[in-house]
Protein backbone atom coordinates (compact mmCIF):
# COMPACT_ATOMS: atom_id res chain seq x y z
CA UNK A 1 0.00 0.00 0.00
CA UNK A 2 1.54 3.31 -1.07
CA UNK A 3 1.15 6.72 0.53
CA UNK A 4 -1.75 7.60 -1.81
CA UNK A 5 -3.90 4.54 -1.24
CA UNK A 6 -3.48 4.61 2.55
CA UNK A 7 -5.39 7.91 3.09
CA UNK A 8 -8.01 6.74 0.56
CA UNK A 9 -8.50 3.49 2.49
CA UNK A 10 -8.87 5.37 5.76
CA UNK A 11 -11.34 7.76 4.16
CA UNK A 12 -13.34 4.86 2.76
CA UNK A 13 -13.38 3.09 6.12
CA UNK A 14 -14.56 6.29 7.80
CA UNK A 15 -17.27 6.72 5.18
CA UNK A 16 -18.46 3.16 5.74
CA UNK A 17 -18.63 3.72 9.49
CA UNK A 18 -20.77 6.83 8.99
CA UNK A 19 -23.00 4.95 6.55
CA UNK A 20 -23.46 2.11 9.05
CA UNK A 21 -24.24 4.58 11.83
CA UNK A 22 -26.81 6.31 9.61
CA UNK A 23 -28.36 2.92 8.85
CA UNK A 24 -28.73 2.13 12.55
CA UNK A 25 -30.18 5.56 13.33
CA UNK A 26 -32.66 5.44 10.45
CA UNK A 27 -33.83 1.99 11.52
CA UNK A 28 -34.26 3.25 15.09
CA UNK A 29 -36.20 6.29 13.90
CA UNK A 30 -38.53 4.12 11.83
CA UNK A 31 -39.13 1.75 14.75
CA UNK A 32 -39.87 4.61 17.16
CA UNK A 33 -42.35 6.17 14.73
CA UNK A 34 -44.03 2.81 14.18
CA UNK A 35 -44.37 2.28 17.93
CA UNK A 36 -45.81 5.77 18.45
CA UNK A 37 -48.45 5.01 15.82
CA UNK A 38 -49.56 1.80 17.54
CA UNK A 39 -52.21 2.70 20.14
CA UNK A 40 -52.28 -0.85 21.55
CA UNK A 41 -48.63 -0.34 22.54
CA UNK A 42 -48.61 3.36 23.41
CA UNK A 43 -51.68 3.63 25.64
CA UNK A 44 -50.91 0.93 28.23
CA UNK A 45 -47.18 1.68 28.17
CA UNK A 46 -47.71 5.36 28.95
CA UNK A 47 -50.98 5.36 30.85
CA UNK A 48 -50.43 2.57 33.37
CA UNK A 49 -47.40 3.97 35.28
CA UNK A 50 -48.93 7.47 35.28
CA UNK A 51 -52.30 6.21 36.49
CA UNK A 52 -50.86 4.09 39.27
CA UNK A 53 -48.55 6.86 40.47
CA UNK A 54 -51.36 9.42 40.56
CA UNK A 55 -53.50 6.97 42.55
CA UNK A 56 -50.96 5.53 44.99
CA UNK A 57 -48.19 8.14 45.02
CA UNK A 58 -50.28 11.32 45.06
CA UNK A 59 -53.93 10.68 46.02
CA UNK A 60 -53.49 7.85 48.54
CA UNK A 61 -49.94 8.74 49.56
CA UNK A 62 -50.38 12.50 49.83
CA UNK A 63 -49.99 12.49 53.61
CA UNK A 64 -47.04 10.09 53.43
CA UNK A 65 -43.97 11.52 51.65
CA UNK A 66 -42.18 8.19 52.05
CA UNK A 67 -44.86 6.44 50.00
CA UNK A 68 -44.45 9.01 47.21
CA UNK A 69 -40.72 8.27 47.03
CA UNK A 70 -41.28 4.51 47.29
CA UNK A 71 -43.77 4.47 44.43
CA UNK A 72 -41.54 6.72 42.32
CA UNK A 73 -38.69 4.23 42.66
CA UNK A 74 -40.76 1.12 41.96
CA UNK A 75 -43.04 2.56 39.27
CA UNK A 76 -39.94 3.75 37.45
CA UNK A 77 -38.98 0.08 37.08
CA UNK A 78 -42.56 -0.59 35.95
CA UNK A 79 -42.07 2.11 33.30
CA UNK A 80 -39.18 0.07 31.87
CA UNK A 81 -40.99 -3.26 32.16
CA UNK A 82 -43.76 -2.42 29.68
CA UNK A 83 -41.71 -1.18 26.70
CA UNK A 84 -39.11 -3.90 27.15
CA UNK A 85 -41.51 -6.82 27.37
CA UNK A 86 -44.15 -5.69 24.90
CA UNK A 87 -41.76 -4.08 22.40
CA UNK A 88 -39.62 -7.19 22.11
CA UNK A 89 -42.06 -9.93 23.14
CA UNK A 90 -45.30 -9.21 21.35
CA UNK A 91 -43.60 -6.91 18.81
CA UNK A 92 -40.97 -9.36 17.56
CA UNK A 93 -43.52 -12.19 17.49
CA UNK A 94 -45.85 -10.07 15.37
CA UNK A 95 -42.98 -9.30 12.98
CA UNK A 96 -42.23 -13.01 12.70
CA UNK A 97 -45.84 -13.83 11.89
CA UNK A 98 -45.99 -11.08 9.27
CA UNK A 99 -42.73 -12.22 7.65
CA UNK A 100 -41.02 -8.92 8.46
CA UNK A 101 -38.30 -10.57 10.53
CA UNK A 102 -37.50 -13.04 7.73
CA UNK A 103 -37.33 -10.18 5.24
CA UNK A 104 -34.93 -8.26 7.44
CA UNK A 105 -32.72 -11.30 7.92
CA UNK A 106 -32.23 -11.79 4.15
CA UNK A 107 -31.80 -8.07 3.49
CA UNK A 108 -28.42 -6.28 3.74
CA UNK A 109 -29.62 -4.79 7.03
CA UNK A 110 -27.32 -5.96 9.87
CA UNK A 111 -29.05 -7.99 12.57
CA UNK A 112 -27.68 -5.53 15.09
CA UNK A 113 -29.63 -2.69 13.48
CA UNK A 114 -32.94 -4.49 14.04
CA UNK A 115 -32.16 -5.14 17.70
CA UNK A 116 -30.72 -1.65 18.19
CA UNK A 117 -33.90 -0.11 16.78
CA UNK A 118 -36.10 -2.11 19.16
CA UNK A 119 -33.89 -1.19 22.12
CA UNK A 120 -33.89 2.48 21.11
CA UNK A 121 -37.69 2.50 20.94
CA UNK A 122 -37.94 0.87 24.37
CA UNK A 123 -35.52 3.43 25.82
CA UNK A 124 -37.38 6.37 24.26
CA UNK A 125 -40.71 5.20 25.66
CA UNK A 126 -39.19 4.47 29.05
CA UNK A 127 -37.51 7.87 29.22
CA UNK A 128 -40.77 9.57 28.23
CA UNK A 129 -42.65 7.85 31.04
CA UNK A 130 -39.85 8.51 33.53
CA UNK A 131 -39.82 12.23 32.81
CA UNK A 132 -43.57 12.30 33.37
CA UNK A 133 -43.26 10.32 36.60
CA UNK A 134 -40.49 12.55 37.92
CA UNK A 135 -42.57 15.61 37.11
CA UNK A 136 -45.60 14.17 38.92
CA UNK A 137 -43.40 13.28 41.90
CA UNK A 138 -41.94 16.76 42.19
CA UNK A 139 -44.95 18.93 41.40
CA UNK A 140 -47.75 16.59 42.45
CA UNK A 141 -46.35 14.80 45.48
CA UNK A 142 -43.66 17.25 46.63
CA UNK A 143 -40.82 14.75 46.35
CA UNK A 144 -37.39 16.33 46.83
CA UNK A 145 -34.26 14.25 46.25
CA UNK A 146 -30.58 15.26 46.09
CA UNK A 147 -29.19 15.62 42.60
CA UNK A 148 -26.94 12.60 43.10
CA UNK A 149 -29.86 10.41 44.12
CA UNK A 150 -31.88 11.58 41.11
CA UNK A 151 -29.04 10.66 38.77
CA UNK A 152 -28.60 7.22 40.37
CA UNK A 153 -32.34 6.62 40.16
CA UNK A 154 -32.43 7.55 36.48
CA UNK A 155 -29.51 5.21 35.73
CA UNK A 156 -31.23 2.30 37.50
CA UNK A 157 -34.54 2.96 35.76
CA UNK A 158 -33.02 3.19 32.28
CA UNK A 159 -30.77 0.17 32.87
CA UNK A 160 -33.87 -1.82 33.82
CA UNK A 161 -34.86 -1.80 30.15
CA UNK A 162 -32.06 -4.21 29.18
CA UNK A 163 -33.06 -7.41 31.06
CA UNK A 164 -36.73 -6.87 30.15
CA UNK A 165 -35.87 -6.44 26.47
CA UNK A 166 -33.83 -9.64 26.55
CA UNK A 167 -36.68 -11.51 28.24
CA UNK A 168 -39.11 -10.11 25.68
CA UNK A 169 -36.80 -11.20 22.86
CA UNK A 170 -36.83 -14.77 24.22
CA UNK A 171 -40.63 -14.74 24.01
CA UNK A 172 -40.83 -13.04 20.63
CA UNK A 173 -38.44 -15.51 18.98
CA UNK A 174 -40.06 -18.65 20.41
CA UNK A 175 -43.81 -18.00 20.26
CA UNK A 176 -46.34 -16.88 17.67
CA UNK A 177 -48.12 -13.54 17.87
CA UNK A 178 -51.20 -14.58 19.89
CA UNK A 179 -49.27 -16.80 22.30
CA UNK A 180 -46.56 -14.17 22.75
CA UNK A 181 -49.11 -11.46 23.56
CA UNK A 182 -50.83 -13.69 26.14
CA UNK A 183 -47.54 -14.75 27.73
CA UNK A 184 -46.25 -11.18 27.74
CA UNK A 185 -49.35 -9.97 29.58
CA UNK A 186 -49.05 -12.76 32.14
CA UNK A 187 -45.36 -12.04 32.72
CA UNK A 188 -45.93 -8.30 32.90
CA UNK A 189 -48.48 -8.52 35.70
CA UNK A 190 -46.67 -11.37 37.47
CA UNK A 191 -43.31 -9.60 37.48
CA UNK A 192 -44.90 -6.30 38.52
CA UNK A 193 -47.04 -7.65 41.34
CA UNK A 194 -44.83 -10.44 42.69
CA UNK A 195 -41.70 -8.29 42.33
CA UNK A 196 -43.14 -5.69 44.69
CA UNK A 197 -43.48 -2.90 42.14
CA UNK A 198 -47.15 -2.18 42.87
CA UNK A 199 -47.17 -2.64 46.63
CA UNK A 200 -44.59 -3.42 49.36
CA UNK A 201 -43.73 -7.09 49.76
CA UNK A 202 -44.53 -6.83 53.48
CA UNK A 203 -48.20 -6.92 52.46
CA UNK A 204 -47.76 -10.38 50.87
CA UNK A 205 -47.88 -13.80 52.55
CA UNK A 206 -44.49 -15.14 53.56
CA UNK A 207 -44.26 -17.72 50.77
CA UNK A 208 -44.92 -15.05 48.12
CA UNK A 209 -42.15 -12.94 49.58
CA UNK A 210 -39.76 -15.83 48.94
CA UNK A 211 -40.94 -16.00 45.32
CA UNK A 212 -40.18 -12.31 44.84
CA UNK A 213 -36.49 -12.79 45.68
CA UNK A 214 -36.08 -14.89 42.51
CA UNK A 215 -37.47 -12.17 40.21
CA UNK A 216 -35.39 -9.45 38.52
CA UNK A 217 -38.13 -6.89 39.19
CA UNK A 218 -37.64 -7.30 42.93
CA UNK A 219 -33.91 -6.66 42.71
CA UNK A 220 -34.29 -3.73 40.30
CA UNK A 221 -36.90 -2.25 42.62
CA UNK A 222 -34.48 -2.68 45.53
CA UNK A 223 -31.71 -0.93 43.58
CA UNK A 224 -34.09 1.93 42.74
CA UNK A 225 -35.17 2.24 46.37
CA UNK A 226 -31.54 2.33 47.52
CA UNK A 227 -30.74 4.94 44.88
CA UNK A 228 -33.55 7.12 46.21
CA UNK A 229 -32.27 6.83 49.78
CA UNK A 230 -34.51 3.99 50.96
CA UNK A 231 -33.45 0.95 52.94
CA UNK A 232 -33.90 -2.60 51.62
CA UNK A 233 -32.70 -6.06 52.52
CA UNK A 234 -29.39 -6.90 50.87
CA UNK A 235 -26.69 -4.70 49.42
CA UNK A 236 -26.59 -3.00 46.04
CA UNK A 237 -23.86 -5.36 44.76
CA UNK A 238 -25.95 -8.39 45.63
CA UNK A 239 -29.01 -7.03 43.82
CA UNK A 240 -26.94 -5.96 40.81
CA UNK A 241 -25.35 -9.41 40.52
CA UNK A 242 -28.76 -11.11 40.49
CA UNK A 243 -30.00 -8.72 37.79
CA UNK A 244 -26.83 -9.29 35.76
CA UNK A 245 -27.25 -13.06 36.11
CA UNK A 246 -30.87 -12.86 34.90
CA UNK A 247 -29.84 -10.67 31.97
CA UNK A 248 -27.06 -13.12 31.02
CA UNK A 249 -29.50 -16.05 31.15
CA UNK A 250 -32.05 -14.21 29.00
CA UNK A 251 -29.31 -13.20 26.55
CA UNK A 252 -28.14 -16.81 26.19
CA UNK A 253 -31.68 -18.04 25.53
CA UNK A 254 -32.32 -15.19 23.08
CA UNK A 255 -29.06 -15.91 21.22
CA UNK A 256 -29.98 -19.57 20.86
CA UNK A 257 -33.51 -18.66 19.76
CA UNK A 258 -32.17 -16.17 17.20
CA UNK A 259 -29.90 -18.84 15.72
CA UNK A 260 -32.77 -21.34 15.52
CA UNK A 261 -35.07 -18.75 13.93
CA UNK A 262 -32.57 -18.29 11.11
CA UNK A 263 -32.40 -21.99 10.25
Amino acid sequence: MNTLTAPMSRARAKSLRYAKLALYLNEARAEILRAWRTPAFVVPTLAMPFGFYILFGILLGHANPGMAVYTLATYGVLAALGPGLFGFGAGVAADRDAGILSLKRVSPLPAGAFLFARLAAALVFTLTVLLGLYGLAVFGAGVVLPAGSCLKLLVVHLASVVPFCLLGLCIGLRFGGSAAMALTNILFFSLAVLGGLWMPLSMFPGWLQHVAVALPTYHLGALALQASGGATAGGAVQHALVVAGCAALFAAIAWRSWARAGQ
